[in-house]
């Protein structure tokens, strides 16, 4: 009987122990998926990754994913317990072996012609008596392989030829088994005329990859449907990347349903991909006047990012041409042109006039759900040119409307905007709701690319007031499925670097600045978040390599025409901190002068409250009083929205300001006041670069 026992951590255990090297998770999951646990198995897998020398830390650190192959040890072994079965047994098996690590009676039937039900019932009671397969629980007629290096080496027996023959009878079998319900097991269907592509052709590897496709898209799994697509695609011979056209429509719907799993699925750096993908859908649909489906793939919701969709404003104008301008599908696409203009050209204006036409067509129509669909888009527009009421306005209506509608996505999107604004503007209630329910609707709808953005709002929340264990959670959860974000990277270095923890940020500033190494001038983001983060970790570290980086980046974001001005009015704030680094007087005038009439509250999108930083410039610039007035808001402020981090830093800044001003003795009365507090809460949230700072101080007051 074959043992079994060892879980995941055994098997990691056991690698070590055998090899002295730490194993990567992605080696114990290759070694346990593929042993099922088995001692022997492990064994055996082991001793063959160490021979071919794969067991050095080196090697173990290199490999982003593995894959074991069947030892001979273990093949003898399992060569010798498939010997003990009768021949009819084993032909069986094998066949099986062909369907996968699970099968059922129904499946194995028509691929047995020659065997009665009453012998292929036999057979398998030989084969569950040796173990070799089981019943699954709860599902009569079903069930697996032991051990999936049984079904392997079952498989790896037959040869190319006999493999390529026996899936193409399984996939027709299969298919004729299913009827009218074969749409429902596309993925297995697919599978199967894929490995028989070399005998069946590729019709039906197309249809059943297109249809496989949609399915995953429609359950969330994204990746899956990538993977059906792209093997459509490679049945086509169409490359994914280029400018390739669709041929026909079949290359046509696995380009677009590609471009929307990879959307979806992927990090930055492969939205415009994605774009590409679709457009290339698109120009296929819009040249053969499908006009439906050329609508359909020019008003796809891409990810909006600054510069990621530059193809898009073109795709809207071409299927305008398509469509009555006062119907409700030039409606839609209206509002997706007016995101366009406002988020990747920077056109305001322009993408408010497309949102007001959009608006006047669905209200014209009654159309209450368009119409807070071009709500949604319009205050996200808001948002990011620093209209933050009328942003935080349309959010609070697209929520009211969506519960009752239950358009999940539209109410994730506008909590998220809405969580922001209110994080800026104090309410750190009203966006601790926001961001939590965000979260929950994100979980719902299982999308990966806004659970980044889900977990920035949450962590940043937790950092700004001061929630430690959560925000590492939450940043945590979000770069497992983004680890280049670069908000949740700018954040988690903040975290790391208040807390002292040198190393373990320094790991996370390398990450950090390497997003930004060869990203185009248009990822306006990417930027915005260099120059603003970069110049606190220079003070909190007070080595100041950083800040050319930080100029340069915030240069590069206000050199664009096209830049939001959030990310404006971000990259400006860096400058500002470069400004009171570097006390350049003349730069910390001239952004005192930008940042205190126009600078709203950005609270969150960055890392220091304006208020304290006003007071810091004004402070470089020898203006104490005004500095005093700036730091007296900063307190008031934070103590309102719960920003505990942010007011004792307020307190030591003002604390120093007090000091510099050399006044009476009211004035050092109250910054050894202030100290005091700044200590306290600095000493309680384990803020060790802050308590040394707080404790100079008082040494100076002392003296």
């Amino acid at each position: 009987m074959l043992l079994r026992g060892l879980g995941r951590e055994d098997v990691g255990r056991f690698i070590e122990l055998a090899s002295g090297v730490t194993p990567p998770a992605g080696m114990v999951e290759a070694v346990h998926r593929q042993t099922q646990g088995n001692p022997l198995f492990v064994t055996e897998v082991v001793r063959l990754l160490a021979q071919e020398g794969e067991l050095t830390q080196e090697k173990a650190g290199q490999r982003d994913s593995w894959s074991v192959r069947i030892p001979e040890g273990v093949r003898e072994v399992i060569g010798r317990r498939l010997d003990r079965l009768s021949q009819r047994c084993n032909e069986t098996l094998t066949t099986a072996s062909i369907l996968g690590r699970e099968f059922t009676l129904d499946q194995l039937k028509p691929l047995s012609e020659d065997t009665s039900d009453d012998r292929l019932f036999e057979v398998l009671e030989e084969a569950l008596a040796a173990r070799v397969i089981e019943e699954l629980p709860q599902s009569v007629g079903r069930y697996q392989f032991t051990h999936a290096l049984i079904q392997e080496t079952l498989a790896e027996e037959l040869s190319p030829t006999r493999r390529v023959r026996l899936h193409a009878r399984i996939a027709e079998a299969l298919e004729e088994m299913y009827g009218d319900d074969a749409d429902a097991h596309a993925a297995e269907l697919a599978h199967h005329f894929a490995q028989a592509e070399a005998m069946v052709g590729t019709e039906k590897l197309v249809r059943y990859s297109l249809v496989a496709g949609e399915r995953a898209l429609a359950n969330y799994a994204w990746e899956e449907a990538q993977a059906h697509f792209q093997r459509g695609l490679a049945a086509k011979d169409l490359p994914l990347e280029g400018d390739y056209p669709a041929r026909d429509s079949d290359e046509a719907a696995l380009l677009f349903g590609f471009g929307r799993g990879l959307a979806s699925a992927a990090g930055r750096n492969q939205w415009q991909q994605a774009v590409d993908s679709v457009g290339r859908a698109f120009d296929y649909y819009h040249s053969v006047g499908d006009i439906p489906r050329a609508v359909e793939a020019a008003e796809y919701s891409l990810p909006v990012l600054s510069g990621a969709r530059t193809a898009m404003a073109t795709f809207y104008g071409r299927a305008l041409e398509l469509l009555d301008h006062d119907s409700i599908t030039a409606a839609r696409l209206l509002s997706s042109h007016g995101a366009e203009l406002g988020r990747v050209d920077g056109d305001y204006l322009g993408g408010q006039q497309a949102f007001d036409q959009a608006l006047t067509i669905a209200r014209n129509a009654d159309d209450e759900s368009l119409e807070v669909r071009i709500l949604a888009a319009s205050g996200n527009v808001d948002l990011f040119h620093l209209h933050l009421e009328e942003s935080l306005e349309k959010a609070f209506k697209v929520i009211e409307v969506t519960q009752a509608t239950h358009e999940s996505r539209l109410e994730m999107n506008a909590r998220l905007d809405a969580a922001r604004v209110l994080t800026g503007q104090g309410d750190s209630e009203g966006a601790r709701r926001q961001s939590t329910a965000c979260l929950e609707l994100v979980e719902k709808l299982r999308d990966r690319q806004r659970l980044a953005l889900a977990c920035r709002a949450d962590s940043t929340l937790c950092r700004l007031l001061g929630e430690w264990p959560r925000a590492r959670a939450i940043s945590d959860r979000g770069l497992t499925v983004a680890p280049q974000d670069v908000i949740l990277l700018g954040d988690r270095v903040l975290l790391e670097y208040e807390f002292g923890e040198w190393e373990r940020g320094e790991s996370y500033l390398e990450r950090f600045v390497e997003t930004m190494r060869g990203a185009p001038s248009r990822a306006r983001i990417r930027f915005a978040g260099h120059a603003v983060v970069l110049p606190q970790i220079a003070r909190l570290t007070e080595s100041f390599e950083l800040l050319d980086i930080a100029v340069t980046a915030a240069e590069t974001v206000l050199a664009s025409p096209a830049a939001e001005p959030i990310f404006a009015m971000i990259s400006r704030i860096g400058l500002a901190m470069v400004a009171v680094l570097r006390r350049d007087t003349e730069l910390a005038e001239t952004q005192y002068s930008l940042l205190a009439s126009a600078a709203p509250a950005l609270f969150g999108a960055s890392p220091i409250n304006t208020q304290r930083l006003l007071g810091l410039l004004a402070q470089t610039m020898g203006n104490m009083d005004q500095a005093a007035v700036h730091y007296e808001d900063s307190l008031a402020f934070c103590r309102k929205a719960g920003y505990r981090p942010e007011l004792a830093w307020t307190c030591c800044d003002y604390a120093d300001a007090l000091r510099e001003r050399g006044g009476n003795d009211g004035d050092r009365a109250k910054a050894v006041a202030l100290l005091d507090e700044s200590l306290s809460i600095s000493s309680e949230l384990g803020m060790r670069p802050l308590m040394e700072r707080v404790l100079s101080r008082r040494e100076i007051l002392k003296a």
